[in-house]
């Protein structure tokens, strides 16, 4: 019965990824052909809506912005990505900003703000907003971090972790192992703060 229920939804999924599919390819073409060349050579293509068990498996294809919703099972990605994400790892190519949950990893290549939550988030560029997981890292942030190891180059804001790790800072790190490399006092347990 079990195996039945599970059939169900993955045709369903698929049925639904199909049509989605169709609808993007169409609004895309309606877009192309209302734009001049020099509009639609700089902008991505855009959806509300993105499902997908793992990249490739997703309609819309990665190379699609998505403002709205994304539910991914094992592994989805996008361009740009603003809205509500949800699954197991969400990588957004550009910027990402909204309310991240995914149960392992969360990863933006670009810059982000909101809130992610997952056992891994990782920003490569500058994140304002608040990581909570396992292990959480931005390039450059004004951040809340929550987590066994927290770490970024330059943050303004709060590290709570066992381990706190930032090359400067302004503002405090509570854990075991607090670092701010360009400190006065770099190393220091409990609490750790630069002003």
């Amino acid at each position: 019965m079990k195996s039945m229920r599970f059939f169900f939804v993955a045709v369903s999924l698929v049925c639904l990824g199909g049509a989605l599919q169709s609808f993007a390819q169409a609004q895309a073409k309606s877009l192309a052909q209302t734009q001049t060349p020099i509009q639609a050579e700089g902008q991505h293509q855009y959806t509300p809506f993105m499902v997908g068990i793992a990249t490739p498996l997703q309609v819309p294809p990665r190379d699609f912005d998505v403002g709205g919703l994304r539910l991914g099972v094992i592994y989805s990605e996008c361009r740009d990505f603003d809205g509500l994400d949800l699954g197991g790892v969400g990588h957004a190519k550009g910027h990402g900003n909204g309310l991240q949950i995914e149960v392992l990893a969360n990863i933006v290549d670009g810059d982000g703000m909101g809130l992610q939550f997952a056992c891994v988030n990782y920003v490569k560029g500058e994140y304002s907003g608040l990581q909570a997981g396992v292990a959480n890292y931005c390039e450059k942030g004004k951040a809340l971090q929550l987590g066994f190891y927290n770490g970024a180059n330059y943050i303004e804001g709060l590290q709570i972790g066992v381990i706190n790790t930032t090359q400067r800072m302004i503002g405090m790190q509570i854990g075991a192992v607090n670092v701010i490399q360009d400190n006065d006092a770099p190393f220091m347990p409990i609490i750790n703060c630069y002003f």
